[in-house]
């Protein structure tokens, strides 16, 4: 009889633990992605430090995640920052509709960068694939950072997806695995992904093919930078020894995490403590993220898309926001 209360007890507790613990979906990227990546390391870490929190990593995209969290489909998010300003102030590509329950957690987890990825000699750059005849192009699904910068680069070249195509051209639009297959396996001439270096796809997509980075043309880095906000950089020579002789010039995004303002502050300031006080262990997520600090002006944000309270009383604490 005892043992049998005994029993009782210990179910009804493990029931009431499993009850309390709190679940979140945490939307990221295509799986195989360096976002993917990241958002399941990071809710790991979440649930190693916090263990009455859930967190489960699922695919998203970098302008279908900011949708997500507004309508509280996910409570948890990766964005590109410059995308997540625009959701919060209804600009392009949210035109119309701001989402008001979007909240900054922590800025600045790692920096994106644009590859185009071409058979080595191949010397066609990306505005001689998207104004020329014939070409076939592999990149992300709609939805995604990617391939609305691809978009803006095809707006940029007076060029649609049906011009493309009517000019004899392809695009496939896949997850990164897939696309990696379609480059190497000589099934499209270019691959055009945003990704943390080295991005795993890349790699991928080089095994078994000659190929190398591309940079992108000086006029569209110019217009990318001027009209969305995306950032001048390169990809540093040495990231992918067999694919680049030097520096490849690019334009980049900063991936950001998010929440929806329905989110408790008590919840978010454990998830943001958790990440800040194990800011080390991010790199061993993906070496995308040896950059990230805690510190003012980066991981606070600029203000242009307001803190969560639960981020800024621990921001507040650690002295770093006031």
């Amino acid at each position: 009889m005892v043992r049998h209360s005994l029993a009782l007890a210990i179910a009804a507790a493990m029931v009431a633990g499993t009850a309390a613990a709190e679940t979140l979906e945490f939307t990221a990227g295509d799986v195989g992605g360096v976002w993917y990546t990241t958002a399941a390391g990071v809710a790991q870490l979440v649930q190693e430090k916090q263990r009455d929190l859930l967190v489960k990593a699922v695919p998203g995209g970098g302008v279908a995640n900011p949708a997500k969290l507004q309508n509280g489909v996910s409570q948890l998010g990766l964005v590109q920052s410059i995308f997540a300003t625009a959701a919060v102030r209804g600009t392009t590509p949210f035109d119309g509709k701001p989402h008001g329950n979007l909240r900054l957690v922590a800025q600045g987890l790692a920096k994106n960068y644009i590859h185009h990825l071409r058979p080595r000699g191949d010397g066609k750059t990306l505005a001689d694939l998207i104004k020329g005849r014939g070409a076939s192009i592999a990149l992300p699904r709609s939805g995604s950072t990617d391939e609305y910068t691809f978009r803006f680069a095809m707006r940029h070249y007076g060029a649609t997806y049906d011009t493309i195509r009517q000019a004899g051209g392809k695009i496939v639009q896949a997850d990164y695995g897939d696309i990696a297959n379609a480059f190497k396996d000589g099934q499209v001439d270019a691959a055009f992904v945003l990704l943390g270096i080295p991005g795993a796809a890349v790699i991928d997509a080089a095994q078994g093919r000659a190929a190398e980075l591309a940079p992108l043309p000086a006029p569209l880095i110019d217009h990318l930078v001027a009209t969305y906000g995306y950032t001048r950089g390169a990809v540093p020579a040495g990231t992918y020894p067999s694919l680049q002789a030097g520096d490849v010039a690019t334009v980049l995004t900063s991936t950001s995490l998010y929440s929806s303002a329905a989110v408790g502050e008590e919840t978010v300031y454990r998830i943001v403590r958790t990440i800040c006080e194990n800011a080390a262990r991010l790199p061993d997520i993906h070496k995308s993220m040896a950059g990230f600090a805690c510190v003012r002006g980066e991981a606070t944000g600029d203000g242009s898309v307001p803190l969560h309270a639960g981020a800024l009383r621990y921001f507040k604490e650690i002295g770093i926001a006031s």
